[in-house]
């Protein structure tokens, strides 16, 4: 991974292994190759599964987006745009779940407590159901997520550089 230093992050997360959860680094791998990868006040990072990790990852940028799996029983393949905010302030989708062991929300819930948070903006790609098999393939529904996450990703970052 990269040393981070950009005021805007874009953080994928996921597991490349596990299927539809790895929506969040399909898009990161996608935003490598856009215009996007070229602007000097941003970082696209792959954060894996990062769990707690994630906390080392937003430290010292001013605003960050978080593009992962979520499950918010919506068809698979829906964009949720939903601010850091709103998740500290108890106000969520429910059952709005990451599919890994610590939610976004938790945390951030850990993060307020210890650090000072950026602006947070979740970008969350619906995928129905948690993986429960090794694969590498996403499927055809949730893909096609993809474009309209990308879009929201870029209209954020456009309007926070």
């Amino acid at each position: 991974m990269s040393i981070l230093h950009a005021p805007v992050r874009i953080l994928g997360c996921g597991s490349p292994l596990m299927g539809n959860d790895g929506v969040g680094l399909k898009i990161i791998e996608a935003l490598h190759k856009s215009e996007l990868k070229d602007l000097k006040n941003l970082d696209i990072e792959d954060a894996g599964v990062c769990g707690l990790d994630l906390l080392n990852l937003i430290e010292g940028a001013r605003k960050v987006i978080i593009v992962d799996a979520i499950l918010a029983n919506s068809p698979p393949g829906s964009v949720h745009r939903i601010e850091g905010k709103d998740l500290l302030g108890g106000i969520e989708f429910h059952p709005l779940t990451s599919i890994h062991d610590l939610t976004i929300t938790d945390v951030l819930k850990i993060g307020e407590q210890i650090q000072q948070l950026p602006e947070v903006v979740v970008i969350g790609i619906e995928i129905g159901s948690p993986a429960n098999q090794v694969t590498q393939e996403i499927s055809p529904e949730v893909l096609k997520g993809v474009d309209r996450a990308i879009k929201l990703i870029r209209e954020e970052v456009f309007s926070s550089l």
